[in-house]
């Protein structure tokens, strides 16, 4: 009985022991097999990002510059617009008003009511004098070769000063070679007021044969004088109210965005500067971005875009490339509507930068691998494949295996390789240092 019992207690003593060296030999097994992480390449074509800060650009806009007559000028009451609104044709983005406008009116109209009464006070003190058709043509031809001679001798200056200005003289017949279009303008002004001058002094001529009272003469020139007055106090008062009127309210020549503002409330404007810019019809705003720095090129229609790792990205392009007034590169990217509905609007981006992402994606398709798993440097780089062995006595191992690798480019954690290595699982990630033929563990986590 004794015996029995015996044996039983050596076979469970020999259960557990035996146990228990397989399990210290797993133990032990797993404590000393370096352990890493698999994964599997993908195919595709890299991706490379470079990240841009763009401002609001206006490359297309037409210049708003009211025609103010040289003694003019207005006043800036009130801007309703700022640069980046959107506005509709027709909308008033600025009023004003003729600077002195009251002033400048009463001055017009003292001067017409003083010539209006001097004609009359002249129709009154020369009731009894009586013009003929022979002092009505001397006088005609007096005044006409007058004004002749003056437009005749404004225009050859202005002839003169243009050759001087563009290094050339006059010619008989013709224009001077290179002579550029305005100067072609003046000469043939001049050559025409020359002729005019001609058929005005053979009227004079012909004229002088006939004498003219000296009361009759003195009431000629005079009523002239102040007829001639009183048209250009009217002609003044009447460009003064349409002047005024004109730019009360300034208005949206068509739909657009305002580009730049000029002028701001109370400023006194001359007509010399920019009013105000309009993005040309049908012309939209762009994305400008300073490339002056970036190593790799920019061309136009190279994919843009915002956001690119949310789920509401946006895809743009660029549509320009060029260089500034200061020499530093830029490049010009499309502003679509889903970029300002998703910025707000054209005013608020002009209020802060807005960061977009050109994509530069490989031609061809290749293996892609995260960084990490590539190894080595210059030329010699190369991946572990681990390969699964099986035991004798059942169970399998995983061994590594050095493969040779060819490197297209490396972006943002992954690595694109030339080699088709997409059916292999490539080991990673490990937990201590591995090489060619180690056995190794994966991590089960």
């Amino acid at each position: 009985m004794n015996v029995k019992r015996f044996a039983i207690r050596g076979i469970v003593f020999l259960a557990i022991f035996v146990a228990l060296c397989m399990f210290f030999s797993g133990t032990v097994r797993t404590i000393t097999t370096p352990k890493v992480r698999l994964t599997a390449a993908k195919r595709g074509k890299l991706e490379e990002r470079v990240e841009l800060s763009c401002k609001v650009s206006f490359p297309q806009v037409d210049e708003i510059k009211p025609d103010l007559p040289d003694e003019y000028t207005m006043t800036i009451t009130r801007v309703n617009t700022r640069e980046g609104y959107t506005v509709a044709k027709g909308d008033v983005l600025i009023e004003a008003r003729v600077t002195n406008y009251e002033t400048a009116r009463k001055q017009f109209q003292d001067a017409y009511d003083e010539a209006s009464e001097q004609l009359m006070t002249l129709a009154n003190k020369y009731r009894d004098v009586r013009i003929s058709r022979r002092d009505q043509a001397y006088a005609d031809a007096y005044f006409g070769l007058r004004q002749a001679r003056r437009d005749a001798v404004s225009l050859e200056l202005d002839m003169d000063a243009q050759l001087a200005r563009e290094g050339l003289s006059r010619v008989e017949d013709g224009y001077p070679e290179g002579a550029s279009d305005g100067l072609i303008a003046i000469i043939d002004a001049w050559r025409k007021a020359t002729g005019v001058l001609e058929a005005a002094q053979a009227a004079m001529d012909d004229a002088s044969r006939y004498s003219v009272d000296e009361n009759v003469w003195t009431f000629i020139t005079e009523q002239r004088e102040q007829q001639q007055k009183l048209s250009d106090a009217e002609t003044s008062l009447r460009t003064l109210v349409a002047l005024n009127d004109s730019v009360r309210q300034i208005v949206a020549p068509h739909d657009g965005y305002v580009a730049a503002l000029g002028v701001k409330e109370g400023d006194t404007y001359d007509g010399s500067q920019t009013l105000y810019a309009i993005t040309a019809e049908d012309a939209m705003p762009a994305l400008r971005a300073d490339i002056t720095d970036q190593t790799r090129s920019v061309t136009e229609g190279m994919t843009a875009t915002m956001n690119p790792d949310s789920y509401d990205a946006i895809e743009t392009k660029v549509i320009a490339t060029g260089t500034d007034a200061e020499g530093r590169k830029y490049c010009d990217i499309q502003l679509t509507d889903s970029i300002i509905r998703a910025r707000g609007s054209v005013y608020a981006m002009t209020q802060e930068e807005t960061p977009i992402s050109l994509i530069y994606r490989a031609k061809e398709a290749t293996s892609l691998l995260p960084t990490s798993a590539v190894r080595g440097s210059d030329k010699d780089r190369y991946v572990f494949v681990a390969e699964q062995n099986t035991a004798a006595f059942g169970g399998s191992t995983l061994k590594l295996h050095k493969m040779e690798v060819t490197v297209a480019g490396e972006y943002g954690g992954t690595t694109s390789v030339q080699e088709d290595v997409t059916y292999y699982s490539i080991a990673y990630g490990e937990d201590r240092a591995i090489s060619d033929g180690d056995a190794v563990m994966e991590y089960l986590d």
